[in-house]
């Protein structure tokens, strides 16, 4: 089990805990985390799930991949720690994470 921090766009923060394997959009919303709204459902096809991922010091998250990088590119508030919630999965080693819900793009993806 991960358990990791996520910052909401007004600045609150909840702990969430997610099973290893899992996808961070997934664990996030099992906690009932709604301001990630994920139109596509999770299939890296849209950025509505676009977060910032700060990962425990030492720690390099996985590379992003081609479909994630297309997509991010469509995200006006992009920056070099975007990630997609749908296409990051919890493991071991990103106990303790923060994540931020990034900006609101407007839907229009």
């Amino acid at each position: 089990m991960a358990r990791f921090t996520v910052q909401m766009r007004n600045g609150d923060q909840m702990e969430v805990t997610g099973r290893d394997g899992a996808t961070l959009l997934k664990a996030m919303r099992k906690a009932g985390v709604e301001e990630v709204v994920a139109q596509c459902g999770g299939g890296c096809a849209c950025a509505t799930c676009h977060v910032y991922v700060t990962p425990p010091e030492g720690v390099a998250l996985p590379p992003v991949g081609p479909a994630e990088a297309r997509m991010l590119a469509t995200s006006r508030y992009r920056t070099l720690s975007s990630r997609l919630s749908c296409q990051l999965k919890l493991e071991p080693g990103l106990e303790q994470m923060l994540v931020v819900i990034a900006p609101d793009d407007g839907g229009d993806f």
